[in-house]
This record gives structure tokens, sequence and C-alpha cells, in this order.
């Protein structure tokens, strides 16, 4: 039997209507799952979203696609299908095992999987450079440096003399007692004690230290940035990206009140931002990289410094190292060997810099929280699910007040209650327990660790873990307290309302800016978009921040500031994007 080109138009038009049809009937079961249907179901709402739909099917299988775009196409349509369906039902109920679930998701992935497609084929092959490098010159360097901490001048003055909370208040207080501890970056915490001490000692009060470390946070942060839009502008990305960089680093309120915030991430940040281009330098000038000591040094320096801002700087050098190692294989043995010199620096620093400064060791029970997590989640929804010994071997790790105290969301709650030396002295019968635990009970460790990630991956709103920026200064004791005095209180209202309220939900599309997810679907997608270009060599771009987001989601708590390098990196993301397959990486 020959199928004609009528036929053929035909099936694919019918492939568009049932793929409307289910995407309609998709979004239907998420609001079911959310307890609510009248958005779509019996309602002229849904008839216009379908008819949306289909006149964006239509378009798609007018499209020739080839197998492999069919293939990746679904690949990515799936990603996303699964990622908004398990998001949602786990902000709404805490768990993933429904059956609206996963029908949803299977009703999403045609739909989702043709624009994909569409996407794929537009952007397969990149755009061409409209001209040769070029080197910006000094002054325009300094300018930009000079603007961007112009811009964020204003936002210290709404929130003077800064922003000093989360962990800063208690590494004040370890740097007055001279207890410091490797459970925060020891450089930061003498910066900051340092800073105090110059204040009380020029005018004799703690907010002009305050002032004087969100200063030098502000020169380096802009500086570092400032970089990131020289290194734009060199490789000639089109106008809208060097623009748009600029204008995002500088008025975005995330890098203002992150610039003026005394939390180590910040700085870290910049140092991420830095070494993402010092690995698209690496990419794509091979030869001249490992001929040339002075870039290496630099190589090296820039991974020294993130390991010493944050520990999961290093943690994610260590999961990057393999990927390293193939993708410069030409060059195996010196990269081997500058992989050897930045451990050998963090080893030399955690050591003997340690020891001479009398630094304690951190706690090891931050890096336990998925084990926490689950085995708490068991305790609590299944006690009669555990055995005796299990329980006992539990809660000889984790007093039961910290299994009591669990929330799904949030793990410093049972992560007070253990007790991370008496683990790693003998991790072994606590481990057995807990897989033997987690073989009977898999939907709830799944569960457990979905609710302490899901604002990292999900596009949609949530409640829990998201802050924007603690937005005050936390009062941890008399002698160390910085208080806000706001120079500007019309503009720090506003920005108390964006941190603490999270008003920025009430203004669409820009509101996406500020939503964790969408920049972890950015870096999904250039890693889906560059393997389907087959530009393997290029992985090595996105393989830190995947690195990075992995050592995220094994910590207590989704929260904006750990995330914050993934988002300062979405120019870098999209600048890659945007290059053409094989044009610049040979």
């Amino acid at each position: 039997m020959v199928i004609t080109d009528k036929t053929y138009r035909i099936i694919e038009k019918g492939i568009a209507v049932l793929a409307a049809f289910l995407a309609v009937e998709g979004f239907q079961l998420l609001y079911l799952i959310r307890g609510s249907s009248t958005m779509f179901a019996n309602s002229v709402f849904s008839t216009l979203v379908f008819a949306a739909f289909l006149f964006l099917g239509f378009h798609i299988v007018s499209r020739e696609f080839d197998r492999r775009t069919l293939l990746f196409g679904l690949a990515g349509g799936f990603l996303a299908s699964v990622l908004t369906c398990m998001g949602l039902s786990v902000h709404y109920l805490d768990t993933i095992w429904t059956k609206n679930t996963f029908l949803a998701m299977f009703f999403l992935t045609p739909f989702f999987g043709g624009c994909m497609s569409l996407v794929l084929t537009s952007m397969k092959e990149g755009r061409s450079l409209q001209s040769a490098e070029e080197k910006p010159g000094q002054r325009w360097f300094l300018l930009c440096w000079l603007l961007l901490f112009l811009s964020w001048m204003p936002v210290l003055l709404a929130s003077w003399p800064g922003i000093f909370s989360y962990d800063s208040g208690t590494q004040l207080v370890s740097y007055v007692d001279g207890q410091v501890s490797g459970h925060h970056p020891i450089l930061h915490t003498y910066l900051l004690g340092i800073c105090r001490r110059a204040g009380l000692a020029l005018l004799g009060s703690r907010n002009a230290g305050a002032v004087l470390y969100c200063l030098i946070q502000m020169a380096a942060m802009s500086g570092m940035y400032a970089y990131v839009c020289r290194y734009l502008k060199k490789k000639q990305a089109p106008r809208w990206l060097q623009i748009g960089t600029f204008v995002f680093l500088a008025f975005h309120p995330i890098n203002g009140l992150m610039a003026v915030c005394a939390t180590k991430d910040s700085i870290f940040t910049a140092l991420f931002a830095v070494f993402m281009i010092q690995l698209l330098e690496m990419a794509e000038h091979r030869e001249g990289f490992f001929s040339s000591v002075r870039r290496q040094g630099y190589f090296c320096l820039s991974v020294f410094a993130l390991f010493v801002f944050r520990n999961n700087g290093f943690h994610t050098f260590l999961l990057s190292i393999p990927f390293f190692l193939w993708t410069f294989k030409k060059y195996w043995k010196r990269m081997g060997i500058l992989i050897l010199i930045c451990l050998g620096l963090y080893g030399l620093y955690t050591g003997p810099v340690y020891k001479i400064l009398g630094v304690e060791k951190g706690n090891p029970r931050e890096m336990c929280c998925v084990l926490m997590q689950s085995a708490a989640r068991v305790y609590n929804m299944d006690n009669l699910g555990l055995t005796e010994e299990e329980k006992e071997i539990f809660l000889s790790i984790i007093r039961e007040e910290g299994m009591q105290s669990y929330l799904s969301w949030f793990a410093d709650p049972v992560k007070a209650h253990f007790n991370g030396n008496k683990f790693f002295e003998n991790p072994g019968p606590f481990l057995k327990a807990w897989f033997q635990v987690g073989m009977r009970h898999k939907k709830l460790y799944i569960d457990s660790f979905l609710a302490n990630t899901y604002g990292y991956w999900y596009p949609g709103n949530s409640d829990h873990g998201r802050d924007y920026v603690e937005y005050f200064c936390s009062e941890v004791r008399e002698d160390v307290d910085v208080v806000m005095a706001p120079k500007l209180p019309a503009l720090s209202e506003f920005y108390r309302k964006l941190s603490q309220e999270y008003s920025f939900k009430n203004v669409p599309v820009i509101s996406a800016s500020f939503n964790l997810g969408a920049y972890t679907w950015l870096l999904l997608f250039a890693f889906l978009l560059l393997l389907y270009r087959r530009q393997y060599g290029e992985l090595i771009l996105v393989i830190p921040l995947f690195m990075y987001l992995v050592t995220t989601m094994l910590g207590p708590i989704v929260t904006m500031r750990y995330h914050y390098p993934v988002i300062a990196c979405g120019p870098l993301i999209l600048f890659l994007i945007w290059r053409g397959k094989g044009e610049w990486i040979k």
C-alpha cells in the first residue's frame, strides 16, 4: 500500500491534534495535583490553550526532522516533563508517587519533545562570528569595573552598612574568640574580622568595619565581573549579549544584594565565573595554554582561590578531574601535573597553614545531609517499618529529638542532633542499617532527596528554601553584631519586600529571572545542545557547573546563595549556546 503525500499530511495533523490535547490534559492533571481544576477543566480558557498548542503543533509537524533531532528532542522533552511534574508534586504533596504525576509526565512529553526538536533544529549550527577577536583596552576594562562598582552603591546605601546575615555573625564570633573553624572558609573569616578590627580602631564602630568589608567585596566582585564583560567583548559576542550581561550584573537585584551581603558565597561566585573563563580559554587555545607557564599559573591560582572560599569548590574540582583528563587527553601529563599542584596547594593550606593558625577542622556532618534526611523521613513516616536494631543504630548517631524535628525541605533541625565525629569514627553500622532500610523504603528515600532539592530544578514557585537574600543583620552576640541603618529608606523597603516577601513573584516573565530552576534548565539545555551538535570537547565548559550543582544538592537546603554561581555564569552559558558548532574549539 502506497501512502500519498496527502495521507502523510493528515497523519501529521492528527499527531499535532493528539499532542495538543494530551498537553492540555497533562496540565489539567497538574492542576488536580494542586487540588484545583478550574483553570483547564470545563472552561473557555482550556479551549484557547488547546488552540494555541494546536497552532504550534501544526508548525512543528510541518518541519522535517531527522531521527537524531527527534531522539534528542524527545529526550529533552521527557526531562522537562519529568522535572515539571515531579517538582509540582513534591511541592504540593511532598511525594511524587501519585497516578496523576506519572500520567502528566506521559501526556506532556510529546508536546515538550516537539517543541524541543524545533528549538534544536533552529540552533543546530549556532551563530557565526562577525569578525575576528579584538583586544579591549585597559581603559575599557577599568571603565566597566568602575561602572559596575558604582551601580551597586545605591544598594549599599539602602542596606547600610551591608547585609551581615547567614554565617557572618558566627564567623565574627569565632574570630573574636580566637577559635576560627574550618567549617567556614578561614580566609573569609579573617577578612571579616580584620575589617571589624579596623573599623573599631579607626572610628570606634563595628558598622564602620562592616562598610569597609562591603567596599572591599564590591571592588573585588565588580573587577571579576568586569573580566567577564571583557571576555565577551574580546570574543565578539553579539551586542545584545554584551549589553545584557552588563545590565544583568549591574542592575539585577540578585547581584547588587549579593555584592553587599557578607557571605562567603558572594566572592566565591565571582571567582567561579573567572574560573569558567579560564576553562573557555584553555579549551580554545590548548597549545598556547599548555606551553605558557603564566597561563598555567593563573589557572592554578584561580582553582586554589575556589578552594579557599568554599569547600564546594574543592569537591567540584575533584568531581571534574576525570573530565579534565579526558578533554585534554593530548596533554594529560601536563594536565595531571596541574591537578596535583592544585591539590597540593590545598593540602598545604588545610594542613600546615591550619596548624600554624590553630584552625579547628570543620564538623564532617555537613556532607551527610542526604543520609540523615532519608533516615529521619523513614523514622517519622514508617516507624514500625524499622527493626529495633535499626532504630538503635540510627538513634546512636542522630538523637531522637533530631529525628522528631524532621522537615522535608530543611536538614538543619536533624543535622543539629547528628553526631558527625562518632559517625566518622565507625560509619559501617550506620551505613549498613541505612542501606537495609533504603532497600525496603525506596520511595521514601527518593522522596526525601527530591523534597530537599526540588527548588534547584523545578521551574515553578516554591515556598521553602528559596529565600532571595536574608535582608537583615543577624543578632548573634552583642559585641560583634552589625546594626542595619539604611540611608535610603524607600529603596531599603523595596529590597526588603523583594528579599523577604518575594514581591518579584507578582511580575510575570521578569519573575523567571529570580527562579533558580530557570538557570538549571538553561544549563541542562546547553548540555543537551552540545551533545546534539557533537561538541563533546566543549562539554568541559558545563561539567564544572553540573558538578557544583551536585554538591549543593547534597547540602542541607535549597537557597539562592548556594545557586548563585550557576546564576552568575548564565551569560557565559548563553554565549556557549550562541557560538557556532566547531568554530572556536579545534
